[in-house]
């Protein structure tokens, strides 16, 4: 009896889940790109402004998103996460942002996977 109520529930999920894994290729497809700066300050203030503007410019020209940030607990280096599929075209559209600040113009840029 509480088979078919359960199937009932969880259909639906697993339909939106299996149905349409075009989500789940762009995701599969995506590369990590690794932004590591010297930072040099706790307070975090410009570096999460930096990744404001980063993740405008990866979404305004469709090239990627922001993926998160580490820095070190005496704030001397940071690093930014961004995914895309064309890592090539992301890293073109956000190089100019980078050279603007004085922390991250000499940003090294690399990808993982």
């Amino acid at each position: 009896m509480k088979r078919p109520l359960l199937i009932r529930c969880c259909l639906p999920f697993v339909l939106l889940i299996f149905a349409n894994p075009t989500w789940a290729d762009r995701l599969a497809k995506s590369a990590q790109v690794v932004i590591v700066i010297d930072y040099g300050s706790v307070d975090l203030t410009r570096l999460h402004q930096l990744e404001d503007e980063l993740d405008i410019i990866a979404k305004q020209t469709n090239s990627g998103e922001l993926d998160g940030d580490e820095v070190t607990l005496d704030g001397r280096k940071a690093s930014i996460y961004m995914k895309s599929v064309d890592t090539d075209r992301l890293v073109k559209a956000i190089r100019p942002a980078l050279k603007k600040h004085d922390f991250s113009r000499h940003a090294l840029i690399s990808l993982d996977g």
